[in-house]
C-alpha cells in the first residue's frame, strides 16, 4: 500500500470515526459495518481507532487518542509549567481534530485566574486555517453572555501555532449529566430553555454556532448549561466563501448537522434551530436522533414516546402530543418550517411549562381551552376520569364516564362563558365602539352567578381569574370582593392548592387596602395549610412586601431571607423564585440605607433574574427600576439614570410605549434627571409619565401620586411653590383614599407638603405634618436614615421661619449626621449644610455658617451642579454670612461674581440678581460708597417685580438689605 492511498484509507476512516463517536457505545458495531460496505481495511483501521477512543468529551468533540493516530507528530504536547503568554499549563484535559485543550492558570495582584487553552496543532496552521481561527477569535470576543464560555485571551505563539484561552466551565457534559442527576421532565426542558436562549443571544449578535451537540454543552454543578465552541461559527455579515463551507463542513458533526448544512448548502440561524431541536428530542427521550426512524415517521404527537420507550427516565407517556410537536417543528427537514429563532423555541417551551397553548401547533379553540382547562386542574381531572372509566370494571366504568362527562360539561361551560365575555368585544356588538380590559372584566363578573348557576368549582375558577386581573388594574376593591367570593368556594370543597394561590392573590390586595392586619392573618393561616417549599417562600415574600409598606423594614428583612432560604433550596427549579426574594432582599436592605449591601444584593439580584429569565424580560427591568430607586436615594444619580434607563428600555419593548410599568420607569428616570440639575429633560419625563399613569391606571391610582410628588419635588428645584404645594396636596388626597396615608410613601408626601407650606409661610398647616412625619419616620426606621435626614431638614427650616433659632440649628445638626454618614458628597448633603447655614445665621453664628455654606458650594462644585438654582442660593448664603461678619468687600465680590456669570452659577432668574443686587447696596453702604449703594438698590428695585412667586422670608431679606443701604 503507498503513501497515498494509506492517507486516503485514514481520512475515510476518519471521516466515519466522527460520526461512530457520536452514537452510544452498544450502536458503534452496527454502524461500522453498514458504512465500511466490506471494506475489510477500512472496517479494520476504523475499528483499531474506535478501540483507542478513550478520552473525555471536551469542546472539539471525543478523540483524544483520535488525534494522535492520524498525526505525525506530536507538536501539540505541551509540557505541565510550560508558560504560553502569561498562562501556566496545568494538564490536558481533552483532544480534538485541530489540537489539544489544555487547563491553564494564570495569577496577578491577588487574583488567579484559569482557563481553557486550545492550542492549534501543526498541520492546522495553513494560511485558511489561520484565518479561520482569526475569525474564531474576533466571533467569541463579540459573545458576553454567562451561559457562553467567553473568550479570555489568544494569540499566535514563537512557533507560529495559534492559541487562544476560554472561560474554564467545571461542569460535566449535557447527556452525562442527564444520565447521572436523572432530572425531572421540568428540570431538562427549562435548561433547554435557557441553552435555546443563549444561542439566541449569540444569533442576535450575528453568530451562528453550527455545531452544536451534547459534547458542546457543560452543566454545572448549579445546574446551568453552558455552550462551548463557537469555532466553527459563521459571522452573518460576512459573505460565504467556499473554502469557508468546506472548512465548516469538514468539521461538523452529521449526527446533529441540519440537512442544508450536509447538502453544503446556505447555513443561517435555522441550522442552530434544528441541533438544538435534536438535542432535545435526546434529552427527552434519552434515545438518538440520527437515523431513528421512530424520531421522523408516525405520527408527529407520538414520535418522542415511541423513541423514549419504557426505560426512559421521562415517563414516555409524558412525551405525548404538544413536546413532541415542538420537537418536529424545531426539525423539520425545511428550515422555512423550523421555528424563525431560537428564541421563539425557548418561548414555546416556556409555554409548555406553564400550561398555555404552544404555538407550533394548528391554533384551534378546543386546543386553546384544554390548554386554559389544564392549567386549572379541570381538564386533567376530566382525562384521569376518562382513563378511569375505560380501565375499570363496568359498574365503575359507568360512574367515573359519568363523571367524567360531567367534567367535560364544565369545560364546555367554561369555553361558552368565555366566548361569551370575548364576544362583547366584537365590532358588532360593541357597535364599533372600542371595549376596555376594564369593561370586558366588568361583563365577565357580571355573567358568572347567572350564567354558571349551579357549578360552583367554574365559578370560583372564574372568580379567582377575574380577580386576579381586577388586581392588576387597580380595582381593588372589586379584586377583594370576587377573591373572597371563590375562597369561600374553595374552603367548602377543601381545594388547599387554589386556596394557597387564592390567599396570595387577596393578600396582595389587603396590602394595596392597607389591610395589613387582615393581610397577615391570611398569610398565617396559609403557611399553617402546606408544606410545600415554593408555595412558602411565595408566602413569606409577600408578607415581606406588607411589613415593607408598614415600614416595618427589619421584620420585612427577616421575613424574605426565611424565603430565601427556601426558594435557594429549590434548585435550577427555583430561578424565578430566587430572583424574586434576593430583588426583595436588596430593595429591604436599602430601605434600611444599608446601601452597600444593598448594592451587592442588588447586582446578586440581577445576575440572577438574568438567569431566569433572559436577558430582555420585563420582571429583570423590574430588578434594575428597583436598584435605580436604591441607587438615586443615596444620590448615585448618573448610576441611578444607567440603570433607569435600561429598565426603560425593556418594558418599553416587552410592554409597548403605553404601558403602566413604562410611566413607572419614566418616573424613576425622571428623579434622576432632575438629581443631576437637567430640570428641563425631567419635566417632559416626567410629564409623559404622569399622562402614561392616568391613561392606564386612571386618575387616582398610587402610581400617579407617586408621580405628583416627584413633579412637586421638580417644582421646588425651580423655586416654584405654590405649584409645589398643589402638586402635593393632590398627591396626598390619593395616597389617603388608597389607605396608603401612613406608607412610607405616605410619609415622604407629609414631609414634602410640610417643607412647601413652610417655603410658604403656612406655618399652622406645615407643623402637623412635619411633626407627625419625623415621629412615624423615626419609629418606622430609626434615628441614622435619610427619611428622618429629611424630616429634619424640613423641621429646621419651619423653625427658622417662626424664630426659633436653638431648635432650627439642632434639627440641621442632627440632619447633617445621618447627611454625611449615609450621603456625603450629594445634593442631599448640599441641602442639609444650606439649612444649617441659614439657621446658624440667625444665631449670630456666623463664621459656622460661611463654612456650610462654603462647603455646600464645594458639594455641588465636585457634582458639576453650578448651575442649579441651590448653588446660587449657597453663594448669597455665604455673601449674607460674609456682611454678618463684617466683610463687606468678600460679600460684594460674591455678589458680583453671581451677576457677572448669570446663568452658569445659577444666577438667571430675577429673585438671585435682586438678591445680589441688595447685598451689594448694603456692602456699599457699609463701605462707605453712598453713590454705589444708591445704584446697586435701584437696581434691586427694578427687578422686583419680576420676582414671581417671592418666597417670604426671601422677600423679608431683601427689604432688610435695602433698608440698611438706606438708612
Amino acid at each position: 500500500m503507498n503513501d497515498t492511498s494509506d492517507i486516503e484509507l485514514k481520512r475515510r476512516a476518519y471521516a466515519l470515526l466522527r460520526e461512530a463517536l457520536e452514537l452510544a457505545p452498544s450502536q458503534r458495531e452496527v454502524f461500522v459495518t453498514a458504512h465500511c460496505a466490506g471494506d475489510t481495511r477500512l472496517q479494520a483501521v476504523l475499528q483499531q481507532l474506535l478501540a483507542a477512543e478513550s478520552a473525555p468529551h471536551l469542546l472539539d468533540g471525543s478523540a483524544a487518542t483520535v488525534a494522535e493516530r492520524l498525526a505525525a507528530h506530536t507538536d501539540d504536547e505541551l509540557a505541565a509549567g510550560t508558560q504560553i503568554a502569561g498562562w501556566n499549563i496545568q494538564r490536558c484535559i481533552g483532544r480534538g481534530g485541530m489540537g489539544a485543550v489544555f487547563l491553564v492558570e494564570r495569577s496577578g495582584d491577588g487574583y488567579v485566574q484559569h482557563g481553557a487553552l486550545k492550542w492549534i496543532k501543526r498541520g492546522m496552521d495553513s494560511g485558511e486555517i489561520l484565518a479561520r481561527f482569526r475569525r474564531e477569535r474576533r466571533i467569541l470576543a463579540q459573545l458576553q453572555h454567562p451561559l457562553i464560555a467567553r473568550l479570555l485571551d489568544g494569540g499566535i505563539s514563537e512557533s507560529g501555532q495559534p492559541w487562544f484561552v476560554m472561560e474554564y466551565v467545571d461542569g460535566v457534559p449535557l447527556q452525562d449529566w442527564a444520565a447521572t442527576s436523572r432530572p425531572t421532565l421540568a428540570q431538562r426542558l427549562d435548561l433547554f430553555r435557557q441553552l435555546a436562549e443563549a444561542v439566541a443571544y449569540a444569533h442576535g449578535q450575528l453568530v451562528v454556532h453550527r455545531d452544536l451537540k451534547p459534547g458542546n454543552v457543560l452543566v454545572d454543578a448549579q445546574g446551568l448549561p453552558h455552550l462551548l465552541d463557537f469555532g466553527v461559527a459563521k459571522v452573518l455579515e460576512e459573505d460565504g466563501t467556499d473554502a469557508r463551507t468546506s472548512t465548516g463542513a469538514r468539521f461538523l458533526s452529521r449526527a446533529y448537522a441540519a440537512p442544508e448544512q450536509i447538502r453544503g448548502e446556505a447555513i443561517g440561524t435555522a441550522v442552530d434551530v434544528y441541533a438544538l431541536g435534536v438535542l432535545l428530542f435526546e434529552l427527552l427521550s434519552g434515545a438518538r436522533f440520527h437515523d431513528n426512524p421512530a424520531a421522523q415517521s408516525g405520527p408527529v404527537s407520538e414520535r418522542l414516546s415511541k423513541a423514549a420507550g419504557t426505560g426512559s427516565a421521562v415517563p414516555p407517556r409524558q412525551l405525548r402530543g404538544d413536546l413532541a410537536v415542538i420537537v418536529a417543528r424545531a426539525t423539520d427537514a425545511e428550515p422555512a418550517r423550523r421555528y424563525p429563532t431560537a428564541q421563539a423555541l425557548a418561548d414555546d417551551v416556556q409555554r409548555f411549562l406553564r400550561g398555555a397553548p404552544i404555538l407550533a401547533r394548528r391554533d384551534s379553540g378546543w386546543y386553546r381551552l384544554r390548554r386554559l382547562v389544564t392549567r386549572h386542574k379541570l381538564a386533567s381531572a376530566a382525562l384521569l376520569f376518562g382513563l378511569a372509566a375505560i380501565i375499570a370494571g363496568s359498574a365503575l366504568a359507568l360512574w367515573q364516564a359519568r363523571r367524567a362527562a360531567h367534567e367535560a360539561e364544565l369545560a364546555r361551560a367554561a369555553q361558552r362563558f368565555l366566548t361569551g365575555v370575548f364576544d362583547a368585544s366584537a365590532p358588532d356588538a360593541a357597535s364599533g365602539n372600542r371595549i376596555t380590559a376594564r369593561e370586558l372584566l366588568d361583563q365577565g363578573s357580571a355573567r358568572i352567578g347567572e350564567e354558571l348557576a349551579g357549578q360552583p368549582a367554574l365559578q370560583a375558577e372564574m372568580r379567582q381569574t377575574l380577580g386576579t386581573l381586577y388586581r392588576q388594574l387597580g380595582q381593588f376593591d372589586k379584586a377583594a370582593e370576587l377573591l373572597d367570593q371563590a375562597r369561600s368556594a374553595f374552603q367548602a370543597e377543601n381545594n388547599t392548592s387554589s386556596l394557597v394561590e387564592n390567599a396570595l392573590q387577596l393578600a396582595q390586595v389587603r396590602r394595596e387596602q392597607a389591610q395589613y392586619a387582615q393581610a397577615l392573618e391570611l398569610l398565617t393561616q396559609t403557611q399553617q395549610q402546606t408544606d410545600d417549599p415554593r408555595q412558602l417562600s411565595a408566602l413569606l415574600a409577600e408578607r415581606a412586601q406588607i411589613e415593607d409598606r408598614q415600614g416595618k423594614f427589619a421584620d420585612g428583612l427577616a421575613s424574605i431571607r426565611a424565603a430565601t432560604a427556601l426558594s435557594d433550596r429549590l434548585g435550577i427549579q427555583g430561578l424565578a423564585e430566587q430572583a424574586r426574594d434576593h430583588q426583595l432582599e436588596a430593595l429591604l436592605l436599602a430601605r434600611l440605607a444599608r446601601y452597600d449591601e444593598a448594592d451587592a444584593a442588588f447586582r446578586d439580584a440581577i445576575a440572577r433574574a438574568e438567569t431566569a429569565y433572559g436577558n430582555e424580560h420585563s420582571q429583570l427591568a423590574t430588578v434594575h427600576n428597583d436598584y435605580a430607586v436604591m441607587l438615586l436615594d443615596r444620590q448615585s444619580s448618573a448610576a441611578g439614570e444607567r440603570e433607569a434607563r435600561i429598565g426603560l428600555d425593556m418594558r418599553r419593548k416587552r410592554l409597548g410605549l403605553q404601558h403602566a410599568a413604562v410611566g413607572e420607569s419614566l418616573t424613576i428616570l425622571g428623579i434622576a434627571l432632575r438629581q443631576q440639575g437637567k430640570l428641563e429633560e425631567s419635566a417632559a419625563v416626567l410629564g409623559e409619565a404622569l399622562a402614561i399613569q392616568r391613561a392606564a391606571l386612571g386618575q387616582r391610582h398610587p402610581a400617579v401620586a407617586s408621580t405628583l410628588n416627584s413633579l412637586a419635588n421638580l417644582a421646588m428645584s425651580q423655586q416654584d411653590f405654590p405649584r409645589m404645594v398643589d402638586l402635593l396636596s393632590e398627591s396626598r388626597a390619593i395616597f389617603q383614599e388608597n389607605h396608603l396615608g401612613d406608607s412610607p410613601q405616605g410619609r415622604t408626601v407629609d414631609s414634602n407638603l410640610g417643607i412647601g407650606l413652610t417655603r410658604l409661610e403656612r406655618l399652622d398647616e406645615a407643623e402637623p405634618l412635619l411633626r407627625a412625619a419625623l415621629a412615624r419616620n423615626r419609629q418606622a426606621v430609626g434615628d441614622m436614615h435619610p427619611l428622618v435626614m429629611s424630616s429634619l431638614n424640613g423641621l429646621s427650616q419651619w423653625e427658622r421661619r417662626r424664630g426659633n433659632g436653638a431648635a432650627a440649628e439642632a434639627n440641621a445638626t442632627e440632619a447633617l449626621a445621618i447627611a454625611d454618614k449615609l450621603l456625603a458628597g450629594s445634593r442631599d448633603n448640599a441641602a442639609v449644610r444650606q439649612t444649617l447655614g441659614a439657621a446658624q445665621l440667625i444665631n449670630g453664628h456666623a463664621e459656622a455658617a460661611r463654612d456650610n455654606f462654603r462647603s455646600c458650594r464645594a458639594v455641588l462644585e465636585k457634582l458639576g451642579a453650578q448651575a442649579e438654582p441651590r448653588y446660587a442660593g449657597a453663594m448669597l448664603g455665604q455673601a449674607r454670612a460674609e456682611l454678618a461678619l463684617g466683610h463687606a468687600a468678600q460679600a460684594s465680590e460674591l455678589a458680583q461674581a453671581l451677576l457677572d456669570n448669570g446663568a452658569s452659577y445659577g444666577a438667571g432668574s430675577a429673585a438671585v440678581r435682586a438678591m445680589a443686587w441688595a447685598i451689594m447696596a448694603e456692602a456699599a453702604r457699609n463701605l462707605g460708597q453712598p453713590a454705589q449703594a444708591l445704584a446697586a438698590q435701584k437696581e434691586a428695585e427694578r427687578l422686583l417685580p419680576e420676582w414671581t412667586n417671592p418666597d417670604p422670608e426671601n422677600l423679608r431679606q431683601f427689604r432688610a438689605h435695602l433698608g440698611q443701604a438706606t438708612r
